[in-house]
Protein backbone atom coordinates (compact mmCIF):
# COMPACT_ATOMS: atom_id res chain seq x y z
CA UNK A 1 0.00 0.00 0.00
CA UNK A 2 1.29 3.45 -0.90
CA UNK A 3 1.89 5.84 1.96
CA UNK A 4 0.98 9.26 0.58
CA UNK A 5 3.04 11.18 3.14
CA UNK A 6 6.16 9.25 2.16
CA UNK A 7 5.51 9.83 -1.55
CA UNK A 8 5.10 13.56 -0.93
CA UNK A 9 8.34 13.54 1.09
CA UNK A 10 10.13 11.84 -1.83
CA UNK A 11 8.88 14.51 -4.23
CA UNK A 12 10.02 17.36 -2.00
CA UNK A 13 13.33 15.57 -1.42
CA UNK A 14 13.97 15.86 -5.16
CA UNK A 15 12.86 19.49 -5.14
CA UNK A 16 15.20 20.32 -2.25
CA UNK A 17 18.05 18.43 -3.94
CA UNK A 18 17.65 20.63 -7.02
CA UNK A 19 17.46 23.70 -4.77
CA UNK A 20 20.70 22.59 -3.07
CA UNK A 21 22.48 22.16 -6.39
CA UNK A 22 21.29 25.58 -7.55
CA UNK A 23 22.62 27.27 -4.39
CA UNK A 24 25.89 25.33 -4.69
CA UNK A 25 26.32 26.51 -8.29
CA UNK A 26 25.68 30.14 -7.32
CA UNK A 27 28.03 29.82 -4.36
CA UNK A 28 30.92 28.21 -6.24
CA UNK A 29 30.58 30.53 -9.23
CA UNK A 30 30.48 33.60 -6.98
CA UNK A 31 27.28 34.85 -8.60
CA UNK A 32 25.36 37.62 -6.86
CA UNK A 33 21.92 38.85 -7.82
CA UNK A 34 19.12 40.94 -6.42
CA UNK A 35 15.54 39.74 -6.12
CA UNK A 36 12.75 41.64 -4.39
CA UNK A 37 15.29 44.15 -3.08
CA UNK A 38 17.46 41.48 -1.44
CA UNK A 39 20.97 40.92 -2.78
CA UNK A 40 22.28 37.40 -2.40
CA UNK A 41 25.97 36.87 -1.79
CA UNK A 42 28.16 33.76 -1.91
CA UNK A 43 27.87 33.52 1.89
CA UNK A 44 24.05 33.38 1.65
CA UNK A 45 24.33 30.71 -1.03
CA UNK A 46 26.72 28.69 1.15
CA UNK A 47 24.18 28.79 3.97
CA UNK A 48 21.41 27.86 1.51
CA UNK A 49 23.46 24.92 0.26
CA UNK A 50 23.93 23.55 3.77
CA UNK A 51 20.35 24.15 4.91
CA UNK A 52 18.69 22.76 1.79
CA UNK A 53 20.92 19.69 1.75
CA UNK A 54 19.98 18.96 5.37
CA UNK A 55 16.28 19.27 4.50
CA UNK A 56 16.75 16.97 1.48
CA UNK A 57 18.48 14.33 3.61
CA UNK A 58 15.78 14.44 6.28
CA UNK A 59 13.02 14.13 3.68
CA UNK A 60 14.90 11.33 1.91
CA UNK A 61 15.40 9.32 5.07
CA UNK A 62 11.73 9.68 5.93
CA UNK A 63 10.51 8.99 2.39
CA UNK A 64 12.61 5.91 1.69
CA UNK A 65 12.61 4.37 5.18
CA UNK A 66 11.01 0.92 4.92
CA UNK A 67 10.21 0.46 8.60
CA UNK A 68 6.77 1.34 9.86
CA UNK A 69 6.86 3.83 12.68
CA UNK A 70 4.67 2.89 15.64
Amino acid sequence: MIDRKKEIAKFFCGFETFHTLFHAYLWLSGTTFAAFGITTTPAWNAAGTILNSAIAVILGVYGWNQRKLA
